[in-house]
């Protein structure tokens, strides 16, 4: 039987540590960084941001440990270990990618062509199903702290998009220091196994290690901690945040899930490991290419309503966000019709402290009754753009990273 307690306390243990190493701080200052930039974005456009920075900062945090409990304890069930990943050749591979787009630098590129090239050469020397399997956990990982965290860091925008409009949108971004508890393989003389080891079924684990150990040596396997980090960047056009996270997480995890099976299968059938690590690359540029060709071709949900005005989001800690989504659309406010901001803007003006407010929401019209806070008039509301704003994000589509950024700096000292 399966030590699932056993095991479990076992990453625990080694996450929570983790929690304590400079490096798991380091990385979180990054991501801390990154809230940072996108804020200061939001406020140039809006005046406003509808999340504290310390709250962004908190919840990475606390679902990157999420994460990284649940990466660990399937990387331990499958049987990854350091020795034979090859992440001295991956890394490098990434970071060449990187300089072609900066969404190549992800382990379903770069390990996907490591693999490939141990598969059809014969080197470097990896273990093929290893590294296929680390991929594919990572990404389940990733779809898991997609699909639970919400809408904490979903930042409203203006959008100008090819033809000129201005709309909308939502940008998705999330970025998560996660501490991973991972195997390694460690050779002991026969007579000398310690006798409070963990007691493992015969089928674990379920990638074995190819390599012979010493003559007179078995392998036992150790936890080693390691920091690491998942991000999550999409956009939010023509469907809602939520709508759009979901439809990124079940797609994501469909992909995890098929390549982690085709990784497991090629431990046993190596003609399987061409297939599997054209996989990992190929099958993740198609999900990113179907699903950014659906939500940018798509009709844009954030604009300007025939009647009433629509709500892009509201500001947290205000009367608004207690009430109102993304996409709702504001009718009357204390008995004046709404029509623009303007009227928006006279209602709040006149209005008393505790008053009505009718929304449209799906179709559907609600009546809700709201209140100011005490010695405020404000509501909270981030609206749609009307066409005319001078802060926006303008959507271009040949930039391709760090070389595309080194010929503009060229042309422009020329």
């Amino acid at each position: 039987m399966f030590p699932w307690l056993d095991i479990t306390l076992l990453i625990v243990h080694g996450a929570v540590t983790i929690l304590f190493d400079f490096n798991f701080w380091l990385v979180l200052a990054l991501v801390g960084y990154q809230y940072w930039q996108m804020q200061k974005q939001q406020r140039q456009m809006f005046g406003v941001y509808n999340y504290s920075l310390t709250r962004q900062i908190m919840l990475a945090g606390f679902y990157g440990l999420v994460g990284g409990i649940t990466g660990s304890w399937l990387l331990t069930l499958v049987g990854v270990t350091l020795n034979q990943l090859g992440l001295s050749y991956i890394w490098p591979v990434a970071l060449a990618l990187m300089l072609i787009n900066m969404r190549f630098l992800c382990f379903a590129y770069a390990g996907g062509l490591v693999a490939l090239a141990n598969a059809l050469f014969g080197w470097p020397e990896v273990n093929v199903p290893q590294i296929l399997s680390l991929v594919a956990v990572l990404h389940i990982t990733e779809s898991l702290l997609i699909a639970i965290s919400g809408g904490y860091s979903a930042m409203p925008m203006i959008l100008k998009k090819p033809d000129g409009r201005l709309v909308g949108a939502f940008s998705l971004q999330n970025f998560w220091p996660l501490p991973l508890v991972i195997l390694a393989a460690v050779s002991v003389p026969a007579d000398t196994v310690p006798g409070a080891m963990i007691k493992m079924p015969e089928w674990w684990p379920l990638l074995s290690l190819a390599l012979e150990p010493p003559t007179g040596s078995q392998w036992i396997y150790l936890m080693a901690p390691v920091v690491a980090a998942l991000g999550y960047t999409d956009m939010a056009i023509a469907s809602l945040p939520h709508q759009r996270r979901r439809q990124s997480a079940l797609h994501l995890a469909a992909y995890s899930v098929i390549l982690l099976g085709f990784a497991l299968l090629s431990a046993k059938y190596s003609w399987l490991q061409v297939v599997a690590a054209v996989l990992s690359p190929v099958g993740h540029e198609f999900l990113i290419q179907l699903d950014n060709r659906r939500e940018m071709g798509g009709a844009p949900c954030f604009v300007p309503s025939d009647h009433g005005i629509m709500v892009l989001d509201t500001v947290a800690n205000t009367p608004a966000a207690k009430i109102l989504k993304p996409g709702d659309i504001l009718i009357n406010l204390a008995g004046t019709p709404l029509n623009n901001r303007y009227d928006l803007a006279a209602a709040i003006c006149y209005a008393p402290e505790s008053f009505s407010i009718t929304v449209e929401r799906a179709g559907k019209r609600l009546l809700q009754t709201i209140s100011f806070k005490s010695g405020e008039r404000r509501l909270g509301v981030i609206l749609v753009p009307d066409g005319d704003e001078q802060y926006y994000v303008e959507m271009i589509n040949n930039r391709y990273g760090l070389v595309d950024w080194l010929v503009d700096k060229w042309k422009r000292r020329r």
